[in-house]
């Protein structure tokens, strides 16, 4: 069993100083008994305010008491983690494991075991059956050996229970860019995808868990092609095609077990007392563990033997709740009547909103969005959500995050397709995008004046007025990407929700900007980037140009191109000159960056021209001159490339956009060394370090430090661009996701060689190569032609 969290431990502790039973201490709080009994098992690990107050008061607990009481519940805002490439992925285990001692060692000595002969291990039930605690004991067993697989823990649920599971492109798409990279361009198979991916297992100590599997053709391409990574599946089917695999049937508890569990939530002591009826209670559950929480949560303080007696009678049970795993069926649907029935207040609203909580999509949703789509205030839902938890309807992964467990979220979207109209369930839906995008664009207005779209005029932050520290917001957002993609791939089909589709996947490529995370916006992007839908101009040319640049930061770069091209034409039909010369210069940069600067020029020069004809275009006159200076210097004109740079260093680094400015300096940097201009590029470069060291910008930082190597290599200056190579590879170790190494790697090859040590110098090329491997990056043929030649 798991430490329950200091706020458990201490809760219990009062209590019993206080000589208090739990029952005693629900009363004089007035809370629920399920609700106390939730908390002292550590389930609910960060009770609200209001709840810390009313058990401080029935406790009488003195000052220095109540502080730590508060203390243990306070809640860690929610901001944006620096990414350190380590992803750690598992859902939190629960605290009151209980049972499968047996299996659970058998797992932990297959993930543990060194010599792992088989990528896979499989964790299954018998015929398929729910609620049996395949996800449990997966997850229980995964923390017991995290800390064996150093590069990571990824969980991806593939639902293969609902009607709609996740596509193996899908997947292979999320797990990429888990592990930093690219998702699959749009040219990509199936195959080249999943090579990729292996590829980037290679080498890798990583945890897999890919929880709810629908088939063996869904995650056959999933699994890691070499050891090092290990997966762990659990399913429904048996999977007994799956190659390699270790296989775990999983049956319903013992009984012996099932007794312990139902003591685990009920108290040990009462299932003592009455140990017959709590015999016949795990038996009419079936001794399904998902069933036996459901059932103690509904027993609350009745005796065992009234929760046997009641689970015995299945008169008045809706037709809805029989049928295949009738068990759970039956005792939720007990849970809900008493919910309904009770009279304290709140009950009865929360058996209301259960049915409309199961047609949430995804691993999980946010108590926002839960507040939007009941039209009730965030403290009001929280209490609502608090209440369904108690009954071990809800599951709380993170704070202020909810989830069902599959088969109970099965069983509430049956009920909610008797009880809500096809209308009334669009309804909801729209409320659900509204909240995400008015949260999104609330975001955009607290970090930028700009306002493309006429949003604010608009007022598309309706809703999340309330919300002012972008921080937190930035947190939150990332934390529901999976949410937004989701969401808007799910509207593209219904006439109704594509306008609210549009404006999130265009408010997600600011939030990508903020996070320096693209793929998801990306994806969003591609989605509706040709969406048959009338929308202003401003909108028709921002979703294309958009998505050419969530393509472009992806490297994606053909695709980026495609899509430039479609919003230039557009921009020329429909847009002002603003919009166009933005198109026309970044369309020119993308045609330098491929080795074309001939066809990119023609672009550069009428997008800085029209600038001339946009209110307050200087803003955009550094990124014009930069690009033009750019591609001047790739056709040779030197002089051009002189004059332009020469007046572009005059404003930079100015005081308003510094990390805008520090970015500019090192790509004009990299232009003058390829230019043949290094001293210059030396002079420039130093002025960039100095800006992104103060800002503490390291991923900016580690880029200028392989452009410093990369000038002092040139100019056969060994001593300080090995310096140069260190002090980047330290930085880049720390953002693996970012692929600042393997360049880093092929330099540090390139300085070992010059300086006449061959050996070290292919050790060095050989790791590049595999770092360029992982993200399918045509860099690694250059290195192997290193390798070949020497």
């Amino acid at each position: 069993m798991s430490i329950a969290p200091a706020f458990a431990q201490l809760l219990r502790r009062f209590r019993s100083d206080n000589g208090l039973t739990q029952e005693r201490l629900a009363e004089l709080s007035d809370l629920s008994i399920e609700a106390v009994k939730t908390l002292e098992s550590g389930r609910r690990r960060h009770p609200r305010p209001a709840t810390v107050e009313q058990l401080a008061a029935a406790l009488a607990l003195d000052d220095a008491e109540g502080d730590q009481l508060r203390k243990a519940a306070r809640r860690t805002k929610i901001g944006k983690a620096p990414s350190l490439g380590v992803r750690r992925q598992l859902p939190p285990p629960i605290t009151d494991f209980t049972g499968r001692s047996q299996h659970l060692d058998t797992l932990i000595e297959l993930l543990e075991k060194p010599d792992r002969e088989s990528p896979g291990i499989v964790v299954s039930a018998i015929g398929g059956m729910g609620g049996i605690g395949k996800t449990t004991l997966a997850v229980q067993a995964a923390h017991q050996v995290a800390e064996i697989f150093r590069d990571g823990q990824l969980y991806l649920n593939l639902r293969g229970a609902s009607p709609d599971p996740v596509s193996t492109e899908q997947a292979l798409d999320t797990l990429l860019e888990a592990l930093g990279l690219a998702p699959a361009a749009a040219a990509d198979d199936l195959s080249f995808t999943a090579g990729r991916y292996r590829t980037a297992l290679a080498g890798r100590s990583i945890l897999l868990m890919l929880d709810d599997a629908a088939s063996v053709e869904q995650i056959v391409p999933l699994l890691p092609g070499t050891a090092g990574a290990v997966v762990i599946v659990t399913s429904r089917s048996p999977l007994a095609t799956l190659p390699g695999a270790r296989r775990l049937a999983l049956d319903v508890l013992t009984e012996s077990e099932a007794l312990d569990l139902l003591g685990e939530v009920v108290g040990a002591d009462k299932v003592a007392a009455e140990r017959s009826a709590a015999i016949e209670v795990v038996q009419y559950c079936g001794l399904l563990p998902l069933a036996i929480r459901i059932a103690a949560g509904y027993a609350g303080t009745s005796p065992l033997s009234a929760l046997a007696a009641r689970l015995g009678d299945t008169d008045g049970i809706s037709d809805v709740l029989t049928g295949p795993h009738g068990e759970v069926r039956r005792i939720l649907s007990l849970s809900l009547d008493r919910l309904a029935g009770s009279d304290r207040r709140g009950d009865q609203d929360a058996a209301t909103a259960f049915p409309v909580l199961a047609l949430f999509d995804g691993d999980h949703f946010p108590l926002r969005a839960a507040a939007a789509v009941l039209g009730r205030s965030l403290d009001d839902t929280e209490d609502l959500l608090d209440r369904l938890f108690d009954a071990c309807l809800l599951e709380s992964p993170a704070i202020h995050q909810y989830r069902m467990h599959d088969l109970v979220r099965e069983i509430g979207r049956a009920l909610a397709i008797t009880k809500l109209s096809e209308h009334d369930r669009q309804e909801l839906k729209l409320r659900e995008l509204a909240c995400y995008s008015s949260v999104l664009w609330r975001h955009t207005e607290l970090l930028t004046r700009a306002d493309p779209y006429g949003s604010r005029a608009q007022r598309w932050s309706e809703g999340a007025e309330d919300l002012a520290d972008p921080t937190q917001m930035t947190g939150w957002l990332e934390a529901e990407l999976p949410n937004l993609r989701r969401l808007v791939h799910s509207s593209t089909d219904d006439e109704a929700l594509r306008l609210l589709a549009v404006r999130i996947a265009l408010g997600m490529s600011s939030l990508a900007v903020a996070l320096m995370r693209f793929a998801e916006a990306r994806s969003a992007l591609t989605a509706i980037a040709l969406l048959p839908i009338e929308l202003p101009a401003e909108m028709e040319i921002g979703r294309l140009y958009h998505t050419a640049l969530m393509c472009s930061s992806l490297g994606l770069t053909q695709e980026c191109l495609d899509w430039l091209r479609r919003a230039t034409a557009v921009a020329r039909e429909r847009g002002g000159p603003e919009q166009l010369a933005r198109c026309l210069l970044d369309l020119g940069q993308v045609l330098g960056q491929t080795g074309r600067p001939d066809e990119g020029m023609p672009y550069a020069e009428e997008g800085r021209a029209l600038l001339d004809q946009v209110a307050g275009g200087s803003r955009f006159l550094q990124a014009a001159q930069l690009i033009t200076g750019m591609l001047a210097g790739q056709l040779g004109d030197l002089d051009r490339q002189r004059e332009i740079f020469d007046d572009l260093l005059t404003r930079l680094p100015g005081t308003e956009e510094r990390g805008r400015d520090a970015s500019h300096l090192g790509t004009m940097a990299q232009s003058l060394r390829t230019s043949g201009r290094h001293h210059k590029a030396l002079e420039v470069l130093r002025i960039a370090l100095v800006e992104v060291r103060e800002l503490g910008f390291e991923v900016l930082e580690a880029q200028a430090l392989i452009e410093l190597a990369s000038i002092h290599l040139d100019l056969h200056d060994f001593p300080p661009a090995l310096e140069a190579i260190e002090a980047g590879l330290r930085i880049a170790s720390r953002y693996p996701a970012e692929n600042r190494e393997a360049p880093l790697l092929k330099l540090l090859g390139d300085v070992l060689a010059a300086t006449g040590e061959p050996t070290e110098a292919r050790k060095a090329w050989e790791q590049a190569i595999v770092r360029y491997d992982r993200e399918a990056d045509p860099r690694a043929s250059e290195v192997r032609k290193l390798l070949s030649a020497d």
